[in-house]
């Protein structure tokens, strides 16, 4: 077996040496030493079409090799090499390729997942100024994260538990390693057709099951294909106002400010909704921590087809 093009990096993992080509994987496995001191091997082509350049973009996950090259993440299990990042087809044309692109696993909520540290530019649709982000993927499902111009990011065990750091041309820093601060996070589902495309819909009502652990807001707004509707505010806190409306205040014997809550830990958070359209989605913003969002509901009404 050849491997087409110079050689951009060997991983080991799973008693293999993988080499990695640009457009192409082989393997080398069976290594033993003969009476004579001659050296056998096994070399196996595993991919003749797939590979990358992106050294600082491939390692091990699990029983598998992950990797991204110029065009999509990988996962090479056993023999076979397929794609995983078919979500983020969208993203991989506004990438700049001559920045650095590094890789590495992080425990995050104890699940191992995988994550990309990658250079976006300004021209993506959704996103202000060029910047380093980091798409993070676990069983199946992608998301993106922005922790400032982090150029390289690797993982690293600690105490028993896998962790990411990044580096600026300054500084070093843990990644994902805060799960008290506030952050601002945004969730965005598709739009959906509702098992009917060509009928237009009412949006009556819509449901968050989420569990928050301690006083959080969801600023929520109702999405279509021509637009999106005013803001819907969801929260578990408790507001107390007097007969004039003025808000009170409760203080404990310390003097410090305490909040009232409605609920804390998984509860169904809920409103009225106004929009209609072929397409109904949600997008969902807060700046809390700690916030798990479960399920996503609604309801609503068919109307005119076409």
């Amino acid at each position: 077996s050849t491997l087409r093009g110079n050689i951009q990096n060997m991983v080991s993992a799973n008693n293999f040496l993988y080499i990695f080509g640009e457009d192409s994987i082989n393997v080398f496995s069976d290594v033993r030493i003969t009476n004579t001191g001659d050296t056998l091997f096994t070399n196996t082509n595993v991919s003749a079409s797939v590979g990358s350049k992106l050294k600082y973009a491939v390692y091990p996950y699990f029983r598998s090799i992950l990797f991204m090259n110029n065009y999509g993440v990988y996962a090479l299990v056993g023999s076979t090499t397929s794609k995983i990042s078919d979500q983020l087809d969208g993203i991989f044309p506004y990438i700049d390729f001559t920045k650095p692109v590094t890789a590495g696993q992080v425990l995050l909520n104890n699940i191992l997942c995988a994550a990309f540290n990658f250079y976006l530019t300004s021209s993506f649709p959704i996103t202000s100024g060029d910047r380093f982000v980091q798409v993070v993927f676990f069983e199946k499902k992608w998301f993106v994260t922005s922790q400032g111009a982090l150029r390289y990011v690797s993982s690293a065990p600690v105490g028993g538990l896998i962790n990411l750091y990044g580096v600026t041309d300054t500084a070093l820093f843990k990644l994902y390693g805060d799960a008290t601060a506030n952050i601002s996070s945004e969730i965005q589902t598709s739009l959906s057709p509702m098992k009917d495309p060509i009928r237009t819909k009412q949006a009556l009502k819509f449901g968050i099951e989420a569990t928050l652990t301690t006083g959080g807001t969801l600023v929520v707004t109702v999405d279509s294909e021509s637009g999106s509707s005013p803001d819907y505010t969801l929260n578990n806190n408790v507001t107390w106002y007097n007969n004039q409306g003025v808000t009170l205040t409760w203080l404990n014997n310390s003097s410090a400010v305490i909040g009232w809550l409605t609920s804390s830990g998984y509860a169904l958070y809920k409103s009225d909704a106004q929009q209609y359209g072929k397409y109904l989605g949600l997008t969902i913003t807060s700046t809390d921590p700690a916030l798990t969002v479960n399920t996503i509901e609604f309801e609503h009404e068919l109307r005119v087809r076409f």
